[in-house]
């Protein structure tokens, strides 16, 4: 029989029940004599083996665990192991419970008894040193971090602490007794075995680094009674544009390889996002946790050449198994189905594109660019000779002509379209600095001058 106890943090924290157990032993196992369970049991006179020696020829954790596991399944009898802290979170214990090891636990005393009440915090989230480091999931909340036994850990922590909570953020520190210092200075602190660390976000306005939980909780306060007036009065209708023109927006500083810029607009497209969830979270409507939900299902369910058995070897594979998996979802059974899903808030250029796109699928195309370059000056033609009544009719299908044709050649019309107006605005501004450096206006230069002018500015930017 195996029995797993916990001896806590310092020498008499050794609990009545977990002495018990030892004097009813008849082998008593330590991980090292190292700690303060070695002083334990020798000050109520009880022999032991300890695992220094296990220490010494392991490689890595996990096979010192494997070994200790070895050691203690050799013993007869009833046999005691120890382990410091409250037991359950030592990594030899959840080894022996992943092997479906059977024993049983006395628990003992926590780091969280000396540390988190002295600070006074609920809420807390848990971690050995190397869970932490090896945690994918770290947010700026309420962390303890038990077992920091080293410098070398306590620098792995601390470039991880440092991903969401400021580098001046303090720390608590126990080893026995209590001390603080910075999330900067972790790497320079005396470690032993037992350390175990406590970090707190401080208070939101006053922080420099933040996390998602951050950007929800400032729309959380920005949309209490206290809060802002004008963002608790938005609707979901409301700042339905903000979404389109911050994506415009991000879209701009993209084009332009502003990487500080992309930061910015990033975070002002997530702040609709979370907007969006705050309202709907106050009216009833949904949570944020169904949103996620959605999400997550969408993407598995479309792409079963990922999540499934169906097969993928390009881009285009991909992309033909997430429109076929899509249609299915969206019960599209026609082609006029297909067409008409396509959303009306898109930019007129992009609904087309799309349209036309989903319609050349199925075969309603031109066979060649040069046809669709035919149908676009005929169609322009029309338009020459419409009259009053008709010249919006056919300027669309110019329009629509012209996107068929940039489709068939690979360029998409929007982009195209944003590129020349931003390229137009550039020669605009180059005339105006050399009708500014000539002491002239637009209106003083001939049609022929401006012409010259107009062109010299459009070589030189074409350079």
């Amino acid at each position: 029989m195996l029995t797993v106890v916990a001896m806590g943090m310092k020498r008499d924290d050794l609990t009545i029940a977990g002495l018990d157990a030892l004097k009813k032993a008849d082998h008593i196992v330590i991980k090292s004599q190292r700690t303060h369970m070695a002083e334990a049991l020798k000050k109520q006179g009880l022999s032991f083996v300890s695992c220094d020696d296990l220490y010494d020829v392991a490689e890595d954790f996990t096979q010192l665990d494997t070994l200790i596991a070895q050691r203690l399944s050799e013993l007869d009898g009833n046999v005691v192991f120890c382990v410091v802290g409250e037991g359950s979170d030592d990594s030899t214990v959840q080894y022996l419970a992943a092997q479906k090891t059977p024993f049983s636990v006395v628990h003992g005393v926590s780091a969280l008894q000396y540390v988190v009440p002295l600070c006074g915090t609920d809420g807390v989230r848990t971690f050995t040193a190397q869970q932490f480091v090896d945690c994918n999931d770290v947010n700026a909340i309420p962390t303890v971090i038990k077992y920091v036994d080293d410098k070398y850990i306590a620098a792995d922590i601390k470039l991880k602490l440092l991903e969401c909570f400021d580098f001046d953020t303090q720390v608590v520190l126990y080893d026995g007794k209590l001390h603080t210092c910075t999330v900067e200075e972790l790497d320079r602190q005396h470690y032993i075995h037992l350390t175990t660390l406590f970090v707190c976000p401080g208070e939101i306005g006053k922080k420099k680094v933040f996390d998602y939980k951050d950007v929800v909780r400032v729309m959380q306060i920005l949309r209490a009674p206290d809060g802002c007036p004008w963002d608790r009065e938005q609707t979901h209708m409301s700042i339905k544009k903000n979404v389109i023109e911050e994506a415009y927006e991000l879209a701009h500083a993209i084009d332009t390889n502003d990487t500080d810029n992309i930061v910015e607009e990033l975070g002002d497209l997530l702040m609709q996002v979370v907007f969006h969830l705050e309202i709907a979270r106050d009216e009833g409507e949904f949570t944020a946790q169904d949103v996620y939900t959605a999400l997550c299902r969408k993407l598995i369910d479309r792409h079963p050449h990922v999540f499934g058995d169906v097969k993928a070897v390009d881009g285009q594979q991909a992309l033909e198994s997430w429109e076929k998996v899509k249609r299915k979802q969206h019960k599209i059974k026609s082609l006029t189905q297909n067409l008409t899903d396509v959303p009306y808030g898109m930019s007129a250029l992009m609904r087309c594109n799309k349209v036309q796109y989903r319609a050349g699928k199925e075969g309603y195309d031109f066979k060649n660019v040069e046809d669709a370059t035919k149908a676009m000056l005929s169609e322009l033609d029309e338009l020459k000779n419409a009259d009053d009544g008709h010249r919006e009719e056919e300027g669309g299908d110019l329009l629509f002509a012209a996107v068929n044709v940039l489709r068939l050649y690979g360029v998409d019309a929007e982009t195209a379209l944003i590129s020349a107006t931003e390229k137009f605005i550039g020669r605009v501004a180059g005339v105006e600095k050399k009708l500014g450096e000539k002491g002239k206006t637009l209106k003083q230069l001939t049609d022929a001058q401006f012409d010259e002018l107009w062109q010299q500015v459009k070589k030189e930017q074409n350079r």
